[in-house]
């Protein structure tokens, strides 16, 4: 079974930006892998264990500079790694319908039986990759996925919580699972960079892909009218209610 776990790469969230003439300023702040992604890698790696035939493809879109995380990702124990790489990167073009976009060619170009994606983002929660991608691939999917439980050749078992009720199910492959498993405790040792050195990293140019960007979302900053606000002190109940319905 071929398996695709998206990875972001985002701003530390823990690390508090610098507020530059009220805009957000990102230059001192280190790049990492999204959390929730580390932690959908861990998952999947921990569940190959059991099924060691499975193959595990991390699919990652982003600039240059952000190739030297790779190998950290590599040392998890996945099998490869789909680095997209962006020219002239833009945040504003590439959000979640044009990623969700790429990743349909990737998945059919490469043949994949199961993508695993976060259910949010850790930078700025749009949560909807998952969903649009199951949707240009028509496939199933299942959300709020929290454990991998067991496989066969074409159907998966997956619990998911939801309003602290675990529920399972039976997934047909192939699917999308949107997931948000318990943050690992696993560390990369030098052993496991050492072991990624032969492992592969196949790179795309995101420019050859010819994609046409027509993202639906859009940002407006609104600013309110700068006017005098009249108010009224009321001393109890009564005038309160007057006011009101008067």
């Amino acid at each position: 079974m071929k398996v695709g776990v998206t990875a972001k790469i985002i701003y530390d969230p823990e690390i508090e930006p610098v507020l530059n003439n009220g805009i957000l300023c990102y230059e001192k702040s280190k790049r990492v892998i999204d959390p929730i992604d580390e932690a959908n890698i861990a998952a999947i790696v921990k569940f190959k264990e059991t099924y060691p035939s499975m193959i595990i493809t991390v699919i990652c879109l982003s600039k240059e500079s952000d190739s030297n995380l790779l190998k950290h990702i590599l040392g998890m124990g996945v099998d490869e790694i789909m680095f997209i790489k962006t020219i002239n990167y833009d945040d504003s073009i590439i959000d979640g319908l044009t990623r969700a976009k790429v990743l349909k060619r990737l998945i059919v170009t490469e043949k994949y039986d199961l993508v695993i994606t976060g259910k949010s983002s850790s930078d700025n929660n749009s949560g909807f990759v998952g969903p649009a991608l199951a949707t240009f691939l028509g496939w199933c999917q299942l959300y709020y996925v929290c454990e991998l439980v067991d496989k066969s050749v074409d159907q998966l078992i997956v619990r998911c919580k939801l309003r602290n009720r675990i529920m399972t199910f039976v997934a047909k492959l192939p699917c999308v699972l949107v997931c948000e498993f318990d943050k690992s405790e696993r560390c990369v040792s030098m052993f496991d960079l050492i072991r990624a050195k032969n492992k592969k990293i196949k790179v795309k140019f995101m420019n050859k892909l010819n994609l046409i960007y027509n993202s639906c979302v859009s940002v407006v900053n609104y600013v309110g009218p700068n006017k005098v606000r009249k108010k009224k002190a009321l001393n109890d109940v009564n005038s309160l209610m007057t006011t009101l319905f008067s």
